[in-house]
């Protein structure tokens, strides 16, 4: 459990934040000082907890930027939501390689665009391990949906909320789209 980055990504619902709590409650057991760290953008159940929807909810510190992490020391860091997070990279590889320390992280790897996720992709070249999750598709109950989709019109870049969005597999994103973009066609014709 020292000195390793581990990453747990995928899109919304598919069960990164559940994982976390396990990394947690291992960490707890193995006698480890531990604590939790999530962005002060979610604060969907909160600002000083974690939750995953079914499985628990552990204590956690608000912080905006990466550098924040190294005002605590601790022998496991769990950080939620990675994506909203600012900062250098750097600040990572300090914690594991200078400093000994183990890192469980979890977020978003794609935008409802379907873009690279603020920092993520730059996690994901620093990582030891990387997990790729998948959730159930909202449209066709397969376990192979890789987006979050938003349902409706986004007026700003990042909405943070669960009900806003749904996973969907490639198939069933690929329909929508289509969907969107003729409903789109049609009120621009008027």
């Amino acid at each position: 459990m020292q000195n390793r980055i581990t990453v747990y990504t995928g899109p919304m619902f598919s069960g990164k934040t559940t994982a976390l709590l396990g990394a947690y409650e291992r960490a707890l057991i193995a006698h480890k000082k531990v604590l939790a760290f999530k962005p002060k953008l979610d604060d969907r159940f909160g600002d000083s907890v974690i939750k995953s929807r079914k499985f628990g909810e552990i204590p956690a510190i608000s912080i905006t930027n990466l550098e924040d992490l190294l005002n605590y020391d601790v022998d496991v860091y769990i950080i939620d939501e990675f994506q909203f997070l600012q900062g250098d990279i750097k600040v990572l590889l300090e914690l594991t390689d200078a400093k000994g320390k183990s890192l469980f992280i979890s977020g978003l790897d794609m935008t409802a665009e379907r873009k690279p996720f603020g920092l993520m992709p730059e996690l994901f070249a620093i990582a030891d391990s990387v997990q790729k999750f998948v959730a159930i598709c909202h449209d066709c109950d397969e376990e192979n949906a890789v987006y979050s989709y938003f349902l409706g019109k986004k007026n700003v870049d990042i909405v943070v909320g669960n009900m806003e969005y749904i996973p969907l597999c490639r198939k069933c994103m690929q329909k929508r789209l289509t969907q969107d973009r003729i409903h789109e066609e049609k009120f621009n014709d008027r």
